[in-house]
Protein backbone atom coordinates (compact mmCIF):
# COMPACT_ATOMS: atom_id res chain seq x y z
CA UNK A 1 0.00 0.00 0.00
CA UNK A 2 1.06 3.51 -0.83
CA UNK A 3 0.05 6.74 1.27
CA UNK A 4 0.92 9.93 -0.11
CA UNK A 5 -0.70 13.51 1.22
CA UNK A 6 -1.65 15.94 -1.04
CA UNK A 7 -3.27 19.64 -0.82
CA UNK A 8 -5.77 21.39 -2.82
CA UNK A 9 -3.09 22.90 -5.10
CA UNK A 10 -2.33 20.87 -8.56
CA UNK A 11 1.33 21.06 -9.34
CA UNK A 12 2.50 22.72 -12.31
CA UNK A 13 4.51 19.92 -13.55
CA UNK A 14 2.71 16.77 -12.43
CA UNK A 15 -0.95 18.20 -12.91
CA UNK A 16 -2.27 16.54 -9.73
CA UNK A 17 -2.51 17.55 -6.38
CA UNK A 18 0.59 19.12 -5.14
CA UNK A 19 2.05 17.13 -2.16
CA UNK A 20 2.95 17.49 1.60
CA UNK A 21 6.27 18.79 1.06
CA UNK A 22 4.80 21.67 -0.93
CA UNK A 23 2.39 22.65 0.64
CA UNK A 24 4.97 22.80 4.15
CA UNK A 25 7.20 24.97 1.57
CA UNK A 26 4.40 27.43 1.07
CA UNK A 27 3.58 27.38 4.60
CA UNK A 28 7.14 28.16 5.71
CA UNK A 29 7.51 31.09 2.91
CA UNK A 30 4.39 32.55 4.31
CA UNK A 31 4.25 35.73 6.01
CA UNK A 32 2.74 35.94 9.46
CA UNK A 33 3.14 32.27 11.02
CA UNK A 34 3.93 31.93 14.84
CA UNK A 35 8.07 31.53 15.49
CA UNK A 36 6.47 28.77 17.13
CA UNK A 37 4.79 26.99 13.98
CA UNK A 38 7.62 27.93 12.20
CA UNK A 39 10.47 26.27 14.58
CA UNK A 40 8.20 23.06 14.66
CA UNK A 41 7.89 23.05 10.62
CA UNK A 42 11.84 23.75 10.05
CA UNK A 43 12.65 20.94 12.77
CA UNK A 44 10.39 18.74 10.54
CA UNK A 45 11.95 19.38 7.73
CA UNK A 46 15.11 18.77 9.36
CA UNK A 47 14.35 15.47 10.05
CA UNK A 48 12.77 14.66 6.84
CA UNK A 49 16.47 15.86 5.14
CA UNK A 50 18.22 13.53 6.84
CA UNK A 51 15.97 10.69 6.67
CA UNK A 52 14.36 10.72 3.35
CA UNK A 53 16.06 10.78 0.39
CA UNK A 54 15.90 12.96 -2.51
CA UNK A 55 14.55 10.52 -5.43
CA UNK A 56 16.20 13.37 -7.80
CA UNK A 57 19.89 12.70 -5.93
CA UNK A 58 19.81 9.75 -7.17
CA UNK A 59 18.36 9.41 -10.53
CA UNK A 60 20.04 10.23 -13.91
CA UNK A 61 19.49 13.78 -14.85
CA UNK A 62 19.38 13.57 -18.30
CA UNK A 63 15.98 12.26 -17.94
CA UNK A 64 12.81 14.11 -16.96
CA UNK A 65 10.84 13.76 -14.16
CA UNK A 66 8.67 16.41 -14.06
CA UNK A 67 5.22 14.15 -13.58
CA UNK A 68 6.66 11.98 -11.62
CA UNK A 69 5.48 12.18 -7.56
CA UNK A 70 6.50 10.36 -3.88
CA UNK A 71 4.31 8.43 -2.18
CA UNK A 72 5.16 7.07 0.97
CA UNK A 73 5.12 3.30 1.88
CA UNK A 74 2.78 2.02 4.47
CA UNK A 75 5.41 0.24 6.29
CA UNK A 76 7.05 3.74 6.78
CA UNK A 77 5.72 4.51 9.90
CA UNK A 78 7.79 6.59 11.67
CA UNK A 79 8.19 9.16 8.19
CA UNK A 80 4.44 8.44 8.40
CA UNK A 81 3.81 9.62 12.06
CA UNK A 82 6.53 12.46 11.11
CA UNK A 83 4.35 13.65 7.84
CA UNK A 84 1.09 13.74 10.21
CA UNK A 85 2.47 16.08 12.60
CA UNK A 86 3.44 18.68 9.63
CA UNK A 87 -0.47 17.90 8.69
CA UNK A 88 -1.55 18.98 12.12
CA UNK A 89 0.29 22.23 11.69
CA UNK A 90 -0.37 23.27 8.42
CA UNK A 91 -4.19 22.30 9.42
CA UNK A 92 -3.36 24.33 12.36
CA UNK A 93 -2.90 27.20 9.53
CA UNK A 94 -5.72 26.36 6.87
CA UNK A 95 -3.66 24.13 4.79
CA UNK A 96 -6.05 21.22 4.85
CA UNK A 97 -4.24 18.14 3.43
CA UNK A 98 -6.15 14.83 2.09
CA UNK A 99 -4.54 11.43 2.56
CA UNK A 100 -4.76 9.01 -0.64
CA UNK A 101 -4.28 5.77 -0.44
CA UNK A 102 -3.48 2.91 -3.64
CA UNK A 103 -1.85 -0.24 -4.05
CA UNK A 104 -0.51 1.22 -7.43
CA UNK A 105 1.76 3.92 -7.45
CA UNK A 106 2.43 4.22 -11.41
CA UNK A 107 5.31 3.43 -13.41
CA UNK A 108 7.99 3.85 -10.78
CA UNK A 109 11.42 5.55 -11.41
CA UNK A 110 12.92 4.73 -7.88
CA UNK A 111 12.09 3.65 -4.95
CA UNK A 112 13.53 2.73 -1.39
CA UNK A 113 12.93 1.49 1.85
CA UNK A 114 10.12 4.26 2.71
CA UNK A 115 8.97 5.52 -0.20
CA UNK A 116 8.58 5.02 -3.99
CA UNK A 117 9.20 7.80 -7.00
CA UNK A 118 6.83 7.54 -9.61
CA UNK A 119 4.99 8.69 -12.97
CA UNK A 120 1.04 8.27 -12.37
CA UNK A 121 -1.14 5.97 -13.69
CA UNK A 122 -3.45 8.57 -15.77
CA UNK A 123 -5.59 5.74 -16.85
CA UNK A 124 -6.57 4.71 -13.52
CA UNK A 125 -8.30 8.16 -13.19
CA UNK A 126 -10.23 7.63 -16.18
CA UNK A 127 -13.96 6.59 -16.61
CA UNK A 128 -14.82 3.41 -18.06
Amino acid sequence: MFIRFVSGEIDEDSQVAAGLFCAVTELSCSLGLPDYEADALKELEDWFDVHLESPLARLPSKYSYASAICWFKSTATEHLERARELITILERNNVFIWTLKSERAGTIYYEDEFQVFAAPSYDRWRKG
